[in-house]
């Protein structure tokens, strides 16, 4: 099944955010982590039921070499991705 991707406002600042940090930390490290994610995306467009539900009907695709998960739901065609969320950080 080919799923549209749509992106929550939250989900696009939270990945300028990470975006701004590894570019000033250091910028090698904001290829690395935009490769990884959205290698995690073409897989999760692939197996969106693969991973568990978390909380209200949304599943968590952590990345593997960096320290974040995708939070998205599928619904009927669409992955709808609500944040991407440092998994040692509490964000409001």
């Amino acid at each position: 099944m080919i799923y549209e991707v749509i992106f929550r406002l939250k989900a696009e600042k939270d990945l300028e955010d990470i975006q701004d940090y590894y570019n000033k930390t250091l910028p090698i490290l904001t290829d690395k982590f935009f490769l990884e994610f959205f290698g995690t995306m073409k897989f999760v467009e692939r197996e969106p039921q693969l991973f568990q539900i978390r909380y209200q009907s949304i599943r968590i695709a952590p990345l593997y070499q960096f320290p974040y998960g995708i939070h998205y739901k599928e619904a009927k065609n669409k992955i709808i991705v609500y944040r991407v969320l440092h998994t040692k950080r509490y964000f409001k």
